[in-house]
């Protein structure tokens, strides 16, 4: 019986090592991709770093990283701590509020809202509601809201998990930060495509990347602005300190900028004021959420002729593949393979060839 070639053999086991290796640190991609990102978006300070100090390596390194833990992550730990703080003073103000409300008042002032009344009417009329739907209503939304003041802190700060990845983040990221240029030549020595192609797919990802971190951050601002502006004319109070909270919420995925809006409206409708909470749910829906709409798929396309399909493709299919880090791994795959696409189609297909119509038929010659 014949053996099978040594590079055969030592390919299949080069594959299954790699794939036992992946799902030994999948618990971790996470913290290891936002590493990767990091160090691609603060190589240029790391290159500058080393030129001033023009020592070992590894001081360069050790100052690189604390300049990043000064510039980003302790700013960002102050806005999830406030965020949170707010939170829960807002949560127990909800409490507060719902504990002395009349809830059968306020669902009955819901119920003669013009709008509403007229959909009651279509559907056959309003069901009364009895004595002891609005005692379990009151009592559901008074346990939610104190939950909710009680839990947010826990919620947000660390846990033994979250230690561990922000422990990984660190050492990978001194990692790239002290052998990047190391890695990337072992990459393009190791990679199967040439060195132009190889290095066309590393700027990919590099633009990708920067487009998507700088996307939500500008997102975020804008909508944190134009939450405030909407606060300010509906009268709420700490107009300011609200439009921080709607735009460092606007990065938690899928509720976003609805944790600080709704909350906001629901205390102005319990306090009386219906039309001010009216007017910030309608603004908050159809201008503040409008916003990410619109810019985040500009920039995070930048130069490149990605279709805005695919980037929402790549945003929301991400988030529905891997969780929160799907914001930024969706993007960058659908990059890469576009930039894939067209290696492929500059080095296999013949250069001859014409290209099939993507659209429909035209008619028929006479």
């Amino acid at each position: 019986m014949s053996q099978p070639p040594p590079a055969l053999a030592l390919r299949v086991l080069l594959l299954g090592t790699l794939a036992v290796v992946a799902w030994l640190v999948s618990p971790f991609a996470d913290a290891l991709l936002v590493a990767a990102v990091a160090a691609v978006l603060a190589w240029p300070l790391r290159l500058w770093v080393g030129r001033v100090v023009r020592g070992p390596k590894a001081v360069a390194t050790a100052l690189t990283l604390l300049l990043v833990s000064v510039c980003v992550v302790v700013p960002v730990g102050g806005l999830i701590w406030l965020v949170s703080t707010q939170l829960s003073a807002l949560a127990r103000q909800l409490a507060a509020e719902l504990d002395g409300a009349d809830l059968s008042a306020v669902l009955d002032s819901v119920l003669r809202v013009p709008l509403i009344a007229w959909a009651l009417e279509q559907a056959g009329g309003a069901v009364p509601l009895t004595d002891g739907l609005h005692s379990a209503a009151r009592d559901g939304l008074l346990n939610a809201a104190k939950q909710l003041g009680q839990y947010v802190p826990g919620l947000v700060g660390g846990t033994a998990r979250v230690v561990v990845k922000v422990a990984i983040f660190y050492v990978a990221l001194s990692s790239f930060f002290h052998r990047g240029s190391e890695l990337g030549a072992w990459s393009q020595r190791m990679s199967p495509l040439s060195a132009e192609h190889t290095k066309r797919l590393f700027d990919v990802f590099a633009e990708f990347a920067r487009n998507v971190v700088l996307a939500g951050i500008v997102t975020a601002m804008v909508q944190g602005v134009v939450a405030g502006v909407g606060y300010g004319l509906a009268g709420v109070e700490r107009p300011v300190l609200f439009a921080v909270l709607t735009g460092v919420l606007a990065f938690v995925p899928l509720i976003g900028t609805a944790a600080a809006w709704g909350p906001v409206a629901l205390l102005l409708f319990l306090q009386g004021h219906r039309g001010a909470a009216l007017f910030v749910v309608i603004w908050s829906v159809t201008v503040t959420g409008t916003v990410d709409n619109i810019i985040k798929p500009l920039i995070v396309r930048g130069r490149s002729d990605m279709p805005a399909l695919l980037v929402f493709l790549g945003v929301f299919g991400g988030l529905l593949a891997f969780g929160v880090i799907g914001i930024l791994v969706g993007p960058v795959l659908m990059a890469l393979l576009l930039a894939l696409l067209h290696i492929y189609e500059e080095t296999v297909t013949p250069s001859d060839a014409s290209p099939v119509p993507l659209g429909p038929p035209g008619p028929a010659p006479l």
